[in-house]
């Protein structure tokens, strides 16, 4: 307000407080796949496309290739909204893994989903690649090996260069680690693929001399779940990745290419009825996963997990898991010691494991690290009307008073176990202010899921004591 010469009255309208803080939409789920017969109009490629629950829409996707698969997985489980991504199928499994992968400066591929809420004003936080991110791609660039270290190096213009595959492969990618002139590690930022016979060459080129680095072939790490695990944390998302259902072996290794809080591995897949061939077939358990966690975000919370919910619609898993609730050697408690998620048969089939695949004990659960997201990205939606906004001790104490109702309101609804937020005055300063500054501390605490149940059982011989009298009275009154 400028301040004017006024003999008289006015009446001056002050900002309103802010409306109660909303929780975002947790149960968006992203689907990347294939679909050569789709309608280009309907779904033109590397495009974002929503489908709320349309029968008729998504039929326009046609049977071949993988999404609208991915879309009855879905909704075999709940009707959802789906933020759909058609990506073109190549003429090998590596050419579409590429097309699926796409360009992260040409948002194209699994980017693709960074352009949903721009475009549709919806936020992926279920992601899924049914049929792409089982795989691994053979003989690709596993480990490389320094030499010799050389000496005279400087890292701004050292390179590391590996020759090329053969036709249909790709070229694998590093970057060099230089300390004091020397080449002391490399990085492998593309492992590549479709390497045959011997291992490719290693050149390093720049100021220095002498550094040898000598490349090892071997499976590495699926592309597309590579690239599903590079979004998930710009997104707030989690990505649930198939597993090669195989074996307990190969289960465990391919879980290994992964070490994210927001990537869950599911093995085996599942078996889907084939009405077109009246026969059981193997079908990705992903977007099932993906479905009954949409589900159950809506029925009870997005503090809730899919772990432990019956799979509708499936004939049971593709590859029988061993299990018993109590039986820490079973293979299904040691699939989920290794941070995998798989399929037991107990009352039906469920999916049982609720870890991601990231290091931290603090944030193992999958619902734990979701229910935080949740809390951040609708509090930071909230509170971007006050940007913007000249301090006042008003706009302090709103944006404090709005933290703390709702984080009262999580508590309320079992979303959390508690929770507070303050300014901290040795923070904040006059410095801070005056630069547009102000940082507001808040805790939370996410409610762990009950993972492991202990009864404790033992004999207590006085009993006998209650039966005899009992024992003795029956004597009696028999008498």
């Amino acid at each position: 307000m400028t301040v004017q010469y006024l003999h008289g009255i006015e009446t001056i309208e002050l900002d309103s407080p802010s409306g109660p803080v909303e929780t975002v939409k947790s149960n968006v789920i992203g689907l990347v796949g294939t679909a050569p017969d789709a309608d280009p109009d309907l779904f033109p490629l590397n495009t974002p496309v929503p489908v709320f629950a349309d029968a008729l829409k998504a039929g326009q996707l046609k049977s071949t290739g993988t999404l609208l698969d991915g879309i009855d997985a879905i909704y075999s489980q709940k009707s959802a909204v789906v933020v759909v991504v058609r990506v073109s199928e190549g003429q090998s499994q590596e050419e579409t893994w590429s097309n699926a992968v796409g360009s992260p400066s040409g948002k194209t591929g699994v980017w693709s989903l960074l352009k949903a809420r721009p475009m549709l004003g919806l936020i992926p936080k279920l992601l899924v690649a049914p049929g792409h991110t089982s795989g691994r791609p053979t003989n690709g660039v596993a480990n490389l090996v320094i030499g010799d270290e050389g000496d005279g190096y400087v890292l701004a213009t050292t390179s590391i260069s590996i020759a090329a595959p053969p036709a249909g492969g790709r070229t694998a990618k590093a970057v060099p680690q230089v300390v004091g002139g020397k080449l002391t590690g490399v990085v492998i930022t593309d492992p590549g693929y479709g390497y045959t016979g011997a291992a490719p060459a290693v050149t390093v080129t720049g100021a220095g001399t002498g550094a040898a680095v000598t490349a090892t072939l071997g499976h590495v790490a699926n592309p597309v779940g590579v690239a599903l695990a590079s979004i998930v944390d710009r997104l707030r998302a989690v990505a649930f990745l198939d597993g090669p259902g195989t074996s307990y072996e190969d289960a465990v290794q391919y879980r290994q290419d992964y070490g994210s809080q927001r990537i869950s591995f599911v093995d085996p897949g599942v078996l889907s009825w084939d009405t077109e061939n009246s026969i059981y077939v193997t079908k990705p358990a992903s977007a099932y996963a993906a479905g009954i966690q949409a589900r159950i975000d809506e029925e009870k919370g997005f503090w809730y997990s899919f772990s432990n919910e019956l799979i509708q619609n499936i004939g049971g898993p593709a590859r029988p898991v061993d299990f018993m609730v109590n039986d820490r050697d079973c293979e299904a408690n040691q699939l989920n010691s290794q941070q995998v998620t798989t399929i037991i048969h107990d009352d039906g089939f469920r999916f049982w494991g609720l870890r991601g695949t990231g290091t931290d004990p603090l944030w193992a659960q999958l619902s734990v690290r979701r229910t935080a997201d949740m809390v951040y990205e609708s509090l930071e939606r909230a509170e971007r009307s006050r940007l913007d906004k000249p301090f006042s001790l008003q706009l302090l104490a709103g944006i404090q008073g709005d933290v703390n109702k709702y984080l009262r309101l999580l508590r309320s609804r079992g979303a959390l176990i508690g929770g507070k937020c303050w300014i901290d005055p040795t923070v904040n300063t006059a410095a801070t202010f005056s630069a547009g500054e102000l940082t507001v501390d808040f805790d939370l605490e996410p409610p762990a899921c009950l993972e492991h149940l202990q009864f404790r059982a033992s004999r207590n011989p006085n009993y006998y004591t209650d039966f005899i009298e009992e024992f003795n009275r029956t004597i009696a009154n028999n008498g």
